[in-house]
């Protein structure tokens, strides 16, 4: 198995495990309510779990090429002209991604020293999503420069 499928298992399994959870959690405190008990931490438990499998759940959608795509500039070029468009669309997505991995570490280290209300949780782990999305997202762009392009990409690219 190479490295990219373990990779995508390992992120399939991540979101997986958070989604039970977080389902679990929002069980768990809709039937506390309904006998007049909340329990502490729900709420901002939920949310870190939100925010890490969005962050999660959009590098899986660049590795399976489900994401925005920008094919309808793309189509407006000549055919001998697209795969350079193409590629160069690809690359300022990964300045992008680039920009969002180094600032994202950033702000999460720099949060590390701040805790949550109520369960004393540093909020620089709900930050470090952006970073950890971001090198998953950098690598599955770059799989996919040097991999073959979708059925959609192929009728753009001559």
């Amino acid at each position: 198995m190479g490295f990219t499928k373990i990779l995508v298992k390992l992120l399939t399994w991540m979101c997986i495990i958070t989604i039970t959870l977080l389902t679990f959690i929002v069980l768990l405190q809709v039937v506390t309510r309904f006998f007049d008990y909340s329990l502490p931490g729900t709420e901002e438990l939920s949310r870190l779990f939100i925010v890490w499998l969005t962050f999660l759940g959009s590098s899986l959608a660049i590795y399976e090429k489900m994401h925005l795509a920008v094919n309808y500039f793309v189509n407006k070029f000549k055919t001998k002209h697209r795969k350079i468009f193409y590629i160069l669309v690809n690359a300022l997505i990964i300045v992008f991604y680039a920009v969002l991995t180094f600032y994202g570490f950033k702000l999460s280290m720099s949060a590390m020293s701040q805790t949550s209300s109520t369960l004393q949780l540093p909020v620089g782990i709900s930050y470090l999503a952006i970073p950890v999305s971001g090198l998953f997202s950098l690598y599955f762009i770059a799989m996919n420069l040097t991999g073959s392009p979708t059925e959609e990409e192929e009728e753009m690219i001559p």
